[in-house]
């Protein structure tokens, strides 16, 4: 590593949202989200028992791993508050949202917006609408579009361009997420008791939402939903160090690490709220912007 190089992540590769019902969920993501099945895990003994998560893992929005885990608690379908939980924000191919408010209408779904935002904030507005389990998604246009191909019919999606967390400390949060993963604090998305930190290396987004209590979606549903970030193989090193929240294995031995991941390539942890996050290798290279 060069001395001049900034420890940063290189992306935020993808993310895992709870379910209480994989098939009506799939009939969201794999429809109108445009996902492309990429396998099905955990579909045995182990997985029937809850031991470890059953999860469909797609590739959405050009990311490969994206995915909908069961869950073993109910999940309401209607948010108790607006952007209840995690709330992954997609970046459409598009000058403009009217299409796809009209591809949610005409599917029923719930939904509110277009919300515009004034510049220079990097998102020029967005649809916010509900999955089946009432996860928040967020379709948005963005004043920086990515190069990547679109993908999906119904709605055309470049890349996951930012995600929201909940927090209940802001000024915590905002120095937890910059010193550990090397986010940036550069242009702010408007919004009410909230901050703006920027992948360098993407362009994507980490927008750090105050509430009073983090979302029982995100802190009970700890078998399988995560934000991935994705490292350089040279950074994950000292990003490992200062991810100081690890996650320890659910089952009977406390030494290895979470289900089926293996090696010591990626980690599971929690940031100091209780969302909880993955950090790996990047293991190819991609263009994320």
């Amino acid at each position: 590593m060069a001395s001049t190089e900034k420890v940063t992540i290189e992306r935020i590769d993808h993310g895992v949202v709870p379910s209480n019902d994989l098939g009506r969920a799939h009939r969201f993501w794999g429809s109108f989200m445009g996902g492309e099945i990429d396998h099905l895990t955990n579909l045995n003994l182990r997985g029937l028992n809850r031991e470890v998560p059953q999860i469909i893992f797609y590739t959405l929005a050009n990311h490969k791993g994206w995915g909908i885990a069961l869950q073993d608690f109910p999940i309401s379908p209607t948010p108790s508050r607006p952007l209840e939980g995690v709330v992954y924000g997609f970046e459409v191919a598009a000058e403009n949202l009217a299409t796809v408010t009209r591809a949610a209408e005409e599917r029923k779904l719930k939904w509110h917006g277009p919300v515009e935002y004034p510049s220079p904030c990097p998102i020029k507005e967005s649809l916010f609408l509900l999955d089946p389990d009432g996860n928040t998604v967020e379709l948005s246009i963005r004043r920086d579009p990515s190069r990547e191909p679109p993908q999906g019919k119904i709605v055309p999606l470049r890349r996951i361009s930012h995600v929201r967390v909940e927090v209940t400390d802001l000024e915590q949060g905002r120095m937890w997420y910059r010193d550990t993963f090397g986010l940036t604090e550069e242009k702010q998305v408007p919004g009410d008791e909230q901050f703006t930190l920027t992948v360098p290396n993407s362009g994507q987004l980490v927008v750090l939402h105050k509430v009073d209590q983090v979302a029982e979606r995100s802190t009970r549903a700890i078998k399988g939903p995560h934000i991935d970030f994705r490292i350089a193989p040279e950074l994950y090193p000292p990003i490992l160090e200062k991810f100081n929240r690890r996650e320890f294995y659910w089952g009977p031995d406390p030494t290895k690490i979470p289900w089926h991941e293996q090696g010591g390539h990626t980690v599971y942890g929690y940031d100091p709220f209780g969302n909880r996050i993955q950090i790996g290798h990047r293991f190819e290279s991609r263009d994320s912007h």
